[in-house]
């Protein structure tokens, strides 16, 4: 007759380990800020984890057609798996003004994403997404928005190969006359996984915005390009105390800490979107 034996193995309190990643999470969202000023390019995954805690940095740098003007802004988000099947997002942006390391407050937003199929137990990921965000006004745009976005995040993995695309309905939320618009926005990600650490993929993102001012431009921007993947994880992984037979072998553990590191360069599409835009980013799950 088997005998089940009760294996007792450190493992930190789960309380103290939500601390621990909030106070992780507070740290690096006060360190990141300090980084180099960016205008962040984000493609959202598919699934949630009960949770988990990431911090995001993701980042650009764009030279206007060569003709001396840049973008340069920085925005970070911290997501929070509140359920197996809930996340939710707050994110802050900074704009810097005449390429100084003067920072001001340029946009917050706040999101909420509803997993509908879990790409780890099916291969193929569902999710819904909603947004709200709003942009305040600097010294080089005196415009105040307030925007929304509605849509679906979808995934499939082949092995070591990943396809992912976001598409969302946007559009304004009581804005001033001359700032009402609808319009699409989307990010795609065809990405191959070389190693355990190393990976490389191509990336897309477009933006198409119709405003109701007929003396208002409309915004059509589009981009596509390489962009390569680092991973590591920084933290043993946790084993959890649980009831074992002698002839099992498998072990029942919680996941570390992981960082992931990207960079690319995305070429615009058309003429109203930049010749060459830099990408960069962190992203750190715990």
């Amino acid at each position: 007759m088997k005998v089940l034996k009760l294996r007792q193995v450190n493992c930190p309190n789960q309380g103290d380990i939500m601390i621990n990643k909030l106070k992780i999470a507070a740290s690096v969202i006060l360190l990141l800020i300090w980084t180099l000023p960016a205008n962040a390019l984000s493609l959202e995954e598919a699934g949630v984890e009960k949770g988990e805690v990431e911090i995001q940095y993701e980042a650009t740098y764009t030279d206007d057609n060569g003709e001396g003007a840049y973008e340069h802004e920085e925005e970070i988000e911290a997501q929070l798996g509140i359920t197996n099947w809930l996340l939710l997002t707050v994110g802050i942006g900074f704009e810097e003004e005449e390429g100084e390391r003067n920072f001001e407050l340029s946009e917050l937003e706040a999101e909420v994403q509803i997993e509908l199929i879990d790409p780890e137990k099916n291969g193929f990921g569902l999710a819904l997404f909603g947004g709200i965000s709003r942009e305040f006004s600097t010294e080089d745009d005196e415009k105040d928005e307030k925007e929304f976005a509605i849509g679906v995040i979808a995934e499939q993995s082949f092995d070591k190969w990943l396809v992912r695309g976001n598409l969302y309905y946007i559009g304004d939320l009581k804005n001033e006359e001359d700032e009402q618009f609808d319009g699409v926005q989307y990010a795609y990600q065809v990405r191959y996984q070389m190693t355990n650490s190393f990976g490389f993929g191509v990336e897309g993102y477009g933006t198409h915005k119709d405003f109701e001012d007929e003396d208002e431009e409309n915004l059509n921007e589009h981009m596509v390009g390489p962009v390569f993947y680092y991973s590591t994880e920084l933290e043993p992984r946790h084993e959890k105390a649980s009831f074992k037979n002698n002839d099992d072998d498998d072990e029942d553990e919680e996941e570390g800490m992981e960082l992931e590191a990207q960079f690319g360069v995305l070429f615009g599409t058309n003429d109203d979107t930049a010749d060459v835009t830099f990408k960069w980013g962190l992203e750190l799950d715990f």
